[in-house]
């Protein structure tokens, strides 16, 4: 089946909710909860704040639970974004399901969970597919600021997908690895992805000064990193580089530059209020399924992602390679 990335945004801009993080949600739109946002999970703003004035209207999974024709689309991407991972889509036992590392995984009202847990789905936050990159306005980021929620969602799917459902597990799946001279611990699935993006962005030097001088600038040693076990700040979920499938790149010298939201959260973004990678190497990390947290409204401009799936679904070419 071909995805259909046209009717697939049309279908998210059409629901409003309230806000983007990573996650965002339209329950608060609709009424259902007063006081609590849920997908966030709101468990993490302050009550005693006022509900933000300006909300852009933001996608949400939510929005499209019971829309089976959207359903497909998540599916079948995720299928295309993980060949020999993830494949088998198909409508089964009244869900959509597919295949990932061969076990079973259910929509399960976008929660993405193995057949035995699939009758729990509502002691689980769903997934977001956001808007990448964001476009807000600069006053909707400041809201963004002011009212932080972050990525939420079980951690099974991912877990199952990387091989990697305990610390020791994910941690005999790590490599060493250098990328353009930056130490990194990183998943072994990743490795000949970074190879083609460190390709590209060499060859974009040769006639950029700015990639050259970024290059240049790079950190070599921590704490530039990769593989990291930890969880998402305020979730439960586990970050991407609990996976290896993350990294951060500093420069040797910010120059009094921020990289984090949460450090420059009143500042402008802009080339000399925040770090920011050239747009060649940005593209040449898009262009094999990662996405830059610079293009978060949470935004951390020193983080790169594998999440081709996001990618997918916003409209992407991504380049992708068959696992072993």
């Amino acid at each position: 089946m071909k995805i259909n990335h046209c009717y697939w945004l049309e279908l998210m801009k059409k629901n409003v909710c309230k806000r983007q993080a990573p996650l965002r949600s339209n329950l608060l739109a609709a009424g259902i909860f007063a006081a609590v946002v849920f997908s966030g999970c709101r468990t993490m703003q302050d009550s005693r704040k006022p509900l933000f004035s300006e909300q852009p209207p933001v996608p949400s999974t939510l929005a499209i639970l019971d829309n089976l024709e959207a359903q497909e689309e998540i599916m079948m991407a995720f299928a295309t974004a993980y060949p020999g991972k993830i494949g088998n889509v198909e409508f089964f036992n009244n869900d959509w399901t597919m295949l990932v590392n061969g076990r079973r995984f259910y929509f399960a009202n976008g929660r993405f969970l193995p057949e035995e847990l699939r009758g729990q789905w509502g002691e689980f936050y769903p997934y977001d597919f956001y808007v990448y990159p964001w476009d807000g306005t600069q006053a909707q980021r400041q809201v963004a600021f002011d009212n932080p929620v972050y990525s939420v969602g079980s951690s099974f799917l991912f877990d199952v997908l990387y091989s990697s459902l305990t610390e020791d597990e994910s941690w005999d799946l790590q490599e060493k690895y250098s990328f353009l001279g930056v130490k990194l611990l990183i998943h072994a699935y990743i490795k000949p992805l970074l190879d083609l993006v460190s390709e590209r962005i060499r060859l974009a030097a040769v006639t950029d000064p700015s990639v050259d001088e970024w290059i240049a600038g790079l950190r070599t040693s921590p704490p530039s990193l990769g593989w990291n076990w930890r969880t998402i700040a305020g979730t439960s979920r586990r970050s991407n580089h609990s996976y290896g499938t993350a990294i951060d790149l500093l420069p040797r010298n910010l120059g009094g530059r921020y990289t984090y939201w949460q450090w420059g959260a009143g500042e402008t973004i802009n080339s000399e209020t925040y770090y920011l990678p050239p747009d060649a190497v940005i593209e040449a990390f898009e262009n094999y399924g990662f996405i830059w947290g610079g293009h978060w409204d949470l935004i951390d401009t020193m983080h790169f992602e594998y999440r081709p799936e996001i990618l997918l679904l916003n409209n992407f070419e991504v380049i992708f390679i068959q696992a072993e």
